[in-house]
């Protein structure tokens, strides 16, 4: 424990014994201030010690889930493995096997910042136009949930809240049927061109282009296509479409973007479709 006093180490000590003990006392039902006295019997000691150890051990495992969730806070907050590892007490290169994937979560963070900071306002109003203009289900309540967690959300926990949020939000733009009202099917059909946008402004640059190779699936099309086209007439799968032919295809109402290759595309995409400046 880097940076401790001895002081300290030893009241940490004895705030961790005392919360086992405090665990052993109410598992076995025992009195506030009972504990392992060498008057009682061996067999009440050793069920004693037995509780304790148990209680012990779950404390250690608790405080590695709190551990890795620490760890996980700060390079979201730009620590790097040195950092980490130098908190830790071990190596960078143990820190690394002990919390991998933490490297560059402080990137990623920022670009989920920034993207909100532009279009979170644009989010929420769509999102309250898909649960105004749509019907009831769990998955419309859950985005609703996910929304006042957003609203409610310190600036801490926002980012977390926008996670989960999105999650819901493909969920409801993606995966349920178009509405048959013209105003619902473009609040829906808006909602997937801005979480298609949303995740393609937070992945790294090399996962963007990694489908770079790709044609567009339309009539053998030679175009490199910049979004991924829910089509009913494909099959209900999902074709990597131009903007020419992406433009075409959202001009039918069940053709929904579920991903964009690049950045800030499929906005404009479902904007040009819908003829909106």
């Amino acid at each position: 424990m880097r940076g401790m006093s001895d002081a300290q180490r030893t009241d940490l000590t004895a705030a961790v014994e005392q919360l086992a003990w405090t665990v052993v006392r109410e598992s076995l039902g025992l009195e506030p201030d009972a504990g392992p006295r060498p008057d009682l019997p061996d067999a009440d000691l050793r069920q004693m010690w037995l509780a304790a150890l148990a209680s012990l051990l779950a404390i250690r495992d608790t405080a590695e889930q709190l551990a890795a969730s620490a760890a996980l806070s700060a390079a979201q907050r730009g620590a790097d493995y040195p950092a980490i590892g130098y908190a830790a007490g071990m190596t960078r290169q143990g820190a690394r096997r002990k919390w991998p994937g933490l490297a560059g979560l402080s990137d990623e963070r920022q670009r989920k910042l920034t993207w909100w900071d532009s279009r979170g306002d644009q989010f929420a109003q769509c999102v309250r136009a898909v649960l105004t203009t749509s019907g009831e289900g769990p998955r419309l309540a859950a985005l609703r949930d996910r929304l006042d967690d957003i609203e409610h959300a310190s600036p801490a926990q926002r980012i977390d809240a926008f996670d989960m949020a999105l999650v819901d939000a493909v969920a409801v733009a993606v995966g349920a049927p178009t509405p048959a009202e013209p105003t619902a099917a473009h609040a829906s059909g808006l909602l997937a061109a801005l979480t298609a946008d949303a995740y393609a402004a937070m992945n790294s640059h090399s996962s963007l282009v990694s489908r770079a190779d790709l044609g567009c699936g339309t009539d053998a099309c030679p175009s490199e296509p910049i979004v991924e086209l829910w089509r009913p007439d494909f099959g209900h799968r999902a074709v990597p479409a131009c903007r020419e032919h992406a433009v075409e295809a959202l001009g039918q109402p069940a053709t929904r973007i579920v991903a964009a290759y690049q950045p800030d595309v499929a906005l404009s995409v479902f904007a040009e479709a819908h003829g909106e400046g």
